[in-house]
């Protein structure tokens, strides 16, 4: 493994992107006493963000919310985070269900260049801790660590930003009609929505799974008007990370995510300070780190495996389940926990299946 000795200080340690992983790593190579630099293509941190809402999960890593930002050097008292303990899925033909946790299921946050987002919140601790940033500007090619987002497309994300006066709510659409072999969901947050789709690309190229959600939830007299459109894609390739070698690929550029629903930004954050203790000589932290995230990622690619085969009827059961189990985020808690059946699963697809687009 690639490593610097702790008399190369004075070398630049030079990031690609400044996203939620590179920034992690740029605070602890900094806090470490490193000279660091984020380069990003955008005039701004979230710049290529949309404004719009996305969950920090509460399921897949043990430790507190707040305990988590300390262990990876950042704030989580300041960041305008909203809980969630409760969101209604929706399926089509079928009856609504209401699903409640005592505990959080997830942390809503703004994603984008707004002053409250996420990305902002980030890179005002990178600035406060020294980290240098040279936006509108491309990373030089020796650049030590790559965190410019997916390398290979197999998801896409369509949605709308718009304003409203209705409360605070979440919903999830789950069926093809919605989204195709992904999940659609509606997000209002103090006066402010998004609905968006992420699905696989569908051979049928005239369904609209954007349109369809649009459809039925005007239908349930809550108005979506086709306003700030935005569009992006993501990834659900896994990467062999046997191996960890300069430049570190880290965030989604590494496949470090949550194949089931998404659910990246903890696992950006943690591959972030993988590579952060990478490069600063920790590489026994490195090695702990990797290990974990690359269970919890193999572990979530066997369950966007099992997703992806459940039909109309079996995905009605488990929205079921979870409405009427009185510990729902331990159902989800349980799921990134390896057992016999998923063992074998593992052993059988790892090589001949690769969570493609349809």
């Amino acid at each position: 493994m690639h490593s610097f000795s702790s008399n190369s200080k004075s070398k630049i340690i030079k990031i690609a992107g400044a996203g939620i992983a590179g920034m992690s790593a740029a605070i602890n190579i900094k806090k470490a006493g490193y000279n660091v630099v984020v380069f990003e293509k955008q005039s701004t941190a979230g710049g290529s963000r949309h404004g719009d809402y996305e969950g920090l999960d509460n399921w897949i890593f043990n430790s507190s919310m707040e305990d988590f930002f300390t262990s990876h050097g950042l704030n989580f008292k300041n960041l305008p985070a909203i809980p969630i303990h409760q969101f209604t899925v929706h399926l089509e033909n079928r009856a609504s269900s209401l699903v409640k946790s005592p505990q959080p299921f997830f942390y809503m946050v703004k994603r984008g260049s707004e002053q409250d987002s996420l990305d902002q919140h980030f890179y005002e601790q990178c600035k406060n801790a020294g980290v240098d940033f040279k936006f509108d500007t491309p990373a030089p090619d020796n650049f030590d660590i790559d965190s410019t987002g997916p390398s290979k497309v197999a998801a896409y994300i369509k949605g709308v930003n718009f304003k409203t006066t209705l409360k605070n709510q979440v919903h999830l659409l789950l069926g093809k009609k919605f989204a195709p072999k992904g999940y659609a969901y509606l997000i209002i947050m103090d006066g402010q929505a998004t609905l968006a789709t992420a699905y696989k690309k569908v051979k049928n190229e005239n369904m609209d799974p954007l349109q369809n959600s649009i459809d039925y939830f005007n239908s349930k007299e809550i108005s979506i008007p086709k306003e700030n459109m935005f569009g992006s894609r993501g990834s659900f390739s896994i990467n062999n990370m046997r191996t960890f070698k300069r430049p570190f690929r880290i965030g989604e550029a590494g496949g470090f995510q949550d194949y089931l629903f998404g659910f990246g930004m903890r696992m950006a954050m943690r591959s972030g300070l993988a590579a952060a203790y990478q490069i600063t000589g920790e590489i026994k932290l490195t090695k702990t780190i990797m290990r974990d995230l690359n269970w919890k990622r193999n572990l979530s690619f066997i369950n966007r495996f099992i997703y992806e085969k459940l039909n109309t009827n079996q995905l009605a059961m488990m929205a079921d389940s979870f409405a009427t189990a009185d510990e729902p985020l331990e159902l989800l808690t349980q799921a990134y926990k390896w057992n016999f059946k998923k063992i074998l699963r593992w052993i059988r697809f790892r090589e001949r299946y690769e969570v493609r687009p349809a």
